[in-house]
């Protein structure tokens, strides 16, 4: 073999084992990125499906599909202190503006929330036992000093506690018949944090939300399948964190109940 064509292989030797080296280099690459990236994502999922177990059961299925359906419905989540549109409201009817009622602001901060829609949340600035006690009792109160307006039966939204619902008999139903919503007006989640949720009027909403005593459901209005998931009024109520937080509270939910069945004259708890 001649000097040249020797010379020639050895070059074409050493290129293909260069080439070689450096494609089981990038290979070998590319799986370790790709098995840091999968346990770096594997790691993300598990913390959030855990803080989703951490609002206990309510709405969705308490299990790996239903934390699975309420990251789909984040990407849908709206904004939950915005209240524009409540403002603007043909509707400026309002029955948060008796002596009971102060607007004035809820002492410091708001909690922070959980990020899924469902369920809705908060994640601290919870309540002791025995707050969470006098509030689930004076709900209750407030429920059954109107059996003319209201009843006790299990939540459609939560599917866990009994709410707060319109009763068959009253004449008027804020929502109507038609709007595909049943005659839930609100619920305590007696399961995990002892915030609340209730429909207002859009006037009332506005005013609880900028006051900062709640916020909105983060699927309030919204449209999934074609149907609306909750009213466009539907709040969360903050944990009530003092006896003074139950009475405000408490006159928010007294206003739902005025706005849903129309009424002017809702008894206080007892």
């Amino acid at each position: 073999m001649s000097r040249n064509l020797r010379e020639t292989v050895s070059a074409y030797t050493n290129s293909f084992r260069r080439n070689n080296y450096s494609s089981q280099f990038y290979s070998a690459l590319a799986v370790g990125i790709g098995t840091l990236a999968s346990l770096i994502i594997g790691r993300a999922a598990w913390k959030d499906y855990q803080l989703f177990l951490s609002y206990g059961p309510g709405g969705v299925p308490y299990n790996p599909l239903g934390w699975l359906v309420a990251n789909i419905l984040r990407t849908l989540r709206i904004n939950m202190i915005d209240v524009r549109k409540f403002e603007s409201d043909p509707d400026q009817r309002s029955w948060l503006n008796g002596e009971n009622w102060s607007s004035a602001k809820r002492p410091g901060s708001r909690p922070h929330t959980g990020p899924h829609p469902i369920p809705q949340r908060q994640l601290d600035q919870h309540p002791s036992k025995e707050i969470q006690q006098k509030f689930l009792s004076t709900f209750k109160s407030l429920g059954e000093q109107n059996p003319n307006l209201v009843k006790f039966e299990l939540s459609q939204y939560e599917r866990h506690t009994d709410a707060i619902w319109v009763v068959d008999e009253c004449p008027s139903y804020a929502l109507g018949k038609d709007s595909g919503y049943t005659r839930e007006i609100s619920h305590i989640h007696t399961n995990t944090d002892y915030s609340a949720h209730v429909v207002l009027s859009p006037r009332d909403a506005a005013q609880v939300i900028r006051s900062g005593w709640g916020q909105l459901h983060g699927l309030a209005g919204v449209s999934v399948l074609g149907r609306r998931v909750v009213p466009a009024t539907y709040v969360l109520l903050y944990s009530p964190r003092n006896d003074e937080e139950i009475r405000v509270l408490t006159e928010i939910i007294r206003a739902g109940i005025g706005y849903m069945t129309d009424s002017t004259e809702v008894n206080a708890p007892a």
